[in-house]
């Protein structure tokens, strides 16, 4: 199977190889960038390149999920990458907020303001034919203002895409990247470095997480495509809709909570803990925030949800057969069944909902009349379990509300790029609440790491913040 490349291929290649010819025959320095090239560094040399010669990546981790915004487009883009309606598309995609790219991103937008007035700090990393490996955003940012000319490293004309794959993934999970990947794209990130066949502890190396969350991405990622898979409908026009990964950008702190909460009961009660994936699924799916998730447990339903619960039949409930194996696990409950049947009602109702232009007037009806009442059913059901629930888990308190604080902190980082963009960002100006940031992680390592633990790494960092030294306690 030939590999696709630009339709300008052959041009461009000739432009490469004409100033790195160029760049040789120069006396003096040259830049160099080095880049990790097969488990080990090499320096490869930086030439200026024409914006406009240059094309996106198709294959870049960083719109992964994103894609599947627009299927039609998609679709174009897998099967036409380097046309001009595919590469349009990656230009929309790589300046879009990742939760929502029919809009632009602020920190796109500080970056634009960086490039504006400190120009290109670093180059961006491109093939022989002109496909950028590293820099896809800058380019972005670049054609957006106008600029004509991108620097660019020069990878060696025996790049496989493995050596495009390892470099690009190298580059941007450094400490000093300018944009991160998304959370739906780290984990795809994540899943393509499983399949590829690298080993879980090489993985959490090159991302630099624990294992613990290695195991509950995969978990995740695992649990958003059933969700996908679970909500696809077939319209009466024949047209497929379905729920997309980046639905689930926004719901990053919501499913690790879940992951948590699931694990936990996982251990002691199998039937219960699907039970509480189900109704917590259903919640995230409904938009509800991460408060009103919380409040949901195995019995919610039996308690909340009756009025819209299918009823109950564990002669539709088959046993699991496990792959590979003879032997079959026992069949989910009779309630569990139907929470599962209620959930997929819900998924299939959101999936024609989001995708109204694929169905018809008739399905859409349905739809809507199926969120409404699940959706009032289950608010009344959330009003009534707050009352009862002013005293949350003493033990889970201190994690959700540090929970918080983390997603407190991604739309503090939303706002200061925005603030940037606009040109009103003063850093003094966070100069006082930083302080009193500090006095608080200070008394919080005091309390939180009074028995230090080898193994536990987030302590670690809290008492290096904190500048406190093993063993002191106040």
């Amino acid at each position: 199977m030939s590999v696709m490349l630009p339709p300008n291929a052959a041009d461009v290649r000739k432009v490469v190889e004409d100033r790195l010819a160029a760049l040789k025959a120069e006396p003096g320095l040259r830049e160099t960038v080095t880049i990790e090239w097969r488990g080990e560094q090499l320096t490869i040399p930086v030439i200026s390149m024409p914006v406009g010669l240059l094309s996106y990546n198709p294959l870049t981790h960083r719109i992964r999920a994103q894609r599947t915004l627009d299927p039609h487009r998609d679709d174009e883009l897998t099967n036409h990458p380097f046309g001009t309606a595919a590469q349009a598309y990656l230009h929309q995609l790589l300046m879009g907020d990742p939760s929502d790219p029919t809009k632009v991103d602020p920190s796109f937008e500080a970056l634009k303001e960086d490039l504006a007035q400190n120009g290109q700090n670093s180059p961006g990393i491109v093939t022989r034919e002109g496909i950028l490996i590293n820099g896809n955003t800058r380019r972005a940012a670049l054609s957006e203002l106008g600029h004509e000319n991108l620097r660019v490293g020069v990878l060696p004309p025996d790049a496989s895409r493995d050596d495009r794959d390892a470099i690009e993934l190298s580059l941007q999970l450094r400490k000093e990247h300018r944009r991160d990947y998304s959370f739906m794209n780290s984990l795809l990130a994540i899943d393509e470095r499983v399949h590829a066949g690298w080993q879980a502890a090489k993985i959490q190396r090159e991302f630099r997480i624990r294992s613990t969350t290695f195991e509950q991405w995969r978990w995740i990622l695992t649990a958003v495509r059933e969700v996908i898979e679970r909500s696809t409908v077939t319209g009466t026009t024949g047209q497929v809709a379905a729920l997309r990964l980046v639905d689930f950008e926004t719901h990053q702190g919501k499913l690790e909570e879940l992951y948590r909460a699931y694990t936990a009961k996982k251990k002691t009660s199998p039937d219960d803990a699907e039970a509480l994936r189900e109704q917590r699924l259903m919640a995230i799916v409904l938009e509800k925030s991460k408060t009103d998730v919380r409040l949901i447990e195995s019995d919610f339903a039996d308690k909340y949800l009756k009025p819209v619960m299918p009823p109950s039949d564990a002669s539709t409930a088959a046993a699991v057969t496990i792959p590979g194996l003879t032997i079959t696990a026992d069949a989910p409950s009779a309630a569990v069944t139907s929470l599962r049947a209620l959930t997929d009602k819900v998924l299939k109702a959101r999936a024609v909902a989001e995708n109204q232009d694929d169905v018809t007037p008739a399905d859409i009806q349905d739809a809507t009349r199926t969120l409404q009442d699940v959706k009032e059913t289950l608010e009344r059901g959330l009003t009534q379990a707050g009352r009862s629930s002013r005293v949350l888990k003493t033990r889970l308190a201190p994690v959700d509300r540090l929970s918080d604080a983390v997603d407190d902190l991604r739309e503090t980082l939303s706002a200061v790029a925005q603030a940037r963009s606009t040109g009103n960002f003063d850093p003094d100006d966070l100069d006082d609440v930083l302080t009193s940031m500090r006095e608080h992680l200070v008394k919080l390592a005091q309390l939180a790491a009074r028995e230090p633990s080898e193994s536990s790494q987030g302590l670690a960092w809290l008492r290096a913040v904190a500048s406190l030294p093993d063993g002191q306690t106040s």
